[in-house]
């Protein structure tokens, strides 16, 4: 539910008229992390909860939470170097005490709030890097910390030290971050991969996977790996989900859902489980299953049809002249809004969709389901 309840905030905030403001007191800049707790003590303790009246001097409460993360990130540098640079033996409790701080300042501040949204993290030892995830409020951030030279960059401090390394997502200000560690391959550089949730207050949420390796000569800046852009639901058990999660081994399996025009609803009809062999140094995506192949075909052949990509829905056609019809016949944006399949038997059934407008008639081909006449009613 908590995931469920962050889409309507965003609409709000959208209309300065239907703002869930949750403001707070903006007279100075905030000294430091325990200050920045006081300060936001007296608002709502997510964005979707009553908001406090709003002071006639404030600011964003968003700001402060950057502020905050951004703060939280310098004191596990700062305990991460001092008063030398730890060993990666060592980084992960420095690291936790660090951050353990935080959480007790927190739990004093915002003991008001619910327990679930005063700050909280997780440290996730990677060595020669340490990974953290903290969350407070509806928010959540990550930050990878490795040990690496900078002797070249005349801009920065010279030397080993524990440092930022750069990671190009998740997107920004998720709702909810869990961590798991990746095989590391022959090289042994760490690996671990982010499953990512973005909420808002109502509606549909995106559930995404985003996998990282960082090679310690590589500084500042790691490899995105393995990147997965999913959705769920107003329901999430109305999708008929498939696969299993799984992220320990050579090989690992991410299942998914993701919106399509065969949707009647705020839920994703189509969902999927995406496989990767991580024995070698590269990430190697192994495989794709779906829980309704048929459906796939008549969403991806609208999804190409929509935009006029005649080769790409070739592949969806039993023959060309259903792929040139489907180009002229599928206008922009089709939704299913009603959506029915009829058996005629193993290898052949007729999927209607927008209250029969449009009959998509599929036959089992080689193990592939493919459009093999497409009719359009008068007023489709």
């Amino acid at each position: 539910m908590k995931l469920a309840l962050s889409a309507l905030a965003i609409l709000l905030t959208s209309d300065p008229a239907l703002s869930l403001s949750n403001d707070v007191p903006a007279t100075t800049a905030p000294s430091n992390m325990e200050e920045l707790l006081g300060r936001m003590a007296s608002v709502a303790p997510d964005d979707c909860s009553t908001p406090t009246p709003a002071p006639s001097s404030s600011a964003d409460i968003n700001q402060l939470e950057t502020q905050l993360f951004d703060a939280v990130k310098a004191q596990v540098a700062g305990r991460l170097n001092a008063p030398s640079p730890a060993p990666s033996s060592n980084a992960g409790s420095r690291a936790t005490s660090a951050l353990r701080d935080l959480e007790q300042w927190s739990a004093e501040h915002n003991k008001s709030w619910p327990d679930e949204d005063r700050f909280h993290f997780k440290v996730l030892e990677l060595p020669p890097a340490v990974l953290i995830e903290m969350s407070y409020r509806s928010h959540a951030s990550l930050v990878l910390f490795g040990s690496f030279d900078l002797n070249k960059d005349e801009t920065t401090e010279p030397g080993t030290k524990w440092r930022e390394v750069d990671l190009g997502d998740p997107s920004f200000s998720p709702s909810e971050i869990a961590l798991f560690q990746l095989h590391r391959g022959p090289s042994g550089h760490p690996r671990f991969l982010a499953h990512v949730w973005n909420s808002g207050c109502a509606g549909s949420l995106g559930e995404d996977y985003y996998g990282y390796d960082w090679n310690p000569s590589d500084g500042q800046f790691s490899s995105e790996i393995i990147k997965i852009e999913g959705a769920q639901g107003l329901d999430d058990s109305a999708s008929t989900h498939v696969g299993t999660l799984s992220t320990a081994g050579r090989i690992i399996q991410l299942p998914y859902c993701f919106f399509s025009a065969v949707d009647t609803w705020d839920n994703p009809t189509l969902c999927a489980a995406d496989s990767f062999d991580l024995s070698g140094d590269d990430a190697v995506f192994s495989g794709r299953i779906y829980n309704s192949p048929d459906l796939v075909t008549v969403a991806k052949a609208i999804e190409y049809a929509e935009v006029h990509d005649y080769v790409a829905v070739r592949g969806y056609c039993a023959s060309a002249s259903v792929a040139e019809l489907l180009v002229r016949k599928i206008p922009p944006y089709l939704f299913a809004d009603t959506l029915d399949t009829i058996k005629a038997g193993p290898m052949r059934e007729t999927v209607m969709i927008a209250d029969g407008d449009f009959r998509f008639d599929l036959i089992k081909r080689q193990g592939r389901w493919l459009v093999e006449r497409l009719r359009v009613s008068d007023r489709g």
